[in-house]
């Protein structure tokens, strides 16, 4: 009986460690963090993106940063080799990040005339 259940014990241990090597191994994780200020003081930007990669700040962007002209800035050095690989990636995104940029003010928009607000109030 015993080995009889040795083929069905050994496929067991191989589909476990397979299992592990292919998914237990290459799990990260990507956030993007949203922030809309509908009336920001001096030195404060009305709109900041930052992203993340597995905690680590990889890509930023806000809507008062003039030296860039607004766009998407690396934050690590192996965001070169992704301009690199695609070189349309920071125009791409840059441009995702502006549009959502303009949804958010719309939509701060919309809740102070909801709530009858107007601004600097």
């Amino acid at each position: 009986m015993a080995l009889r259940s040795a083929p069905l014990l050994l496929l067991m241990l191989v589909a476990v460690a397979l299992r592990e090597s292919c998914f237990g191994a290459s799990s990260h994780s990507l956030k993007y963090f949203y922030t809309s200020i509908s009336d920001p003081s001096q030195g404060l930007p009305q709109f900041v993106i930052v992203g993340y990669v597995d905690g680590q700040v990889f890509v930023h962007y806000d809507s008062h940063t003039v030296v860039y002209k607004q766009r998407m800035q690396p934050r690590v050095s192996w965001m070169e080799k992704v301009e690199k690989d695609d070189p349309e990636y920071r125009d791409r995104n840059t441009r995702n990040f502006r549009a959502t940029e303009e949804v958010f003010r719309v939509d701060l928009e919309n809740l102070r005339n909801r709530y009858n607000q107007s601004e600097g109030e």
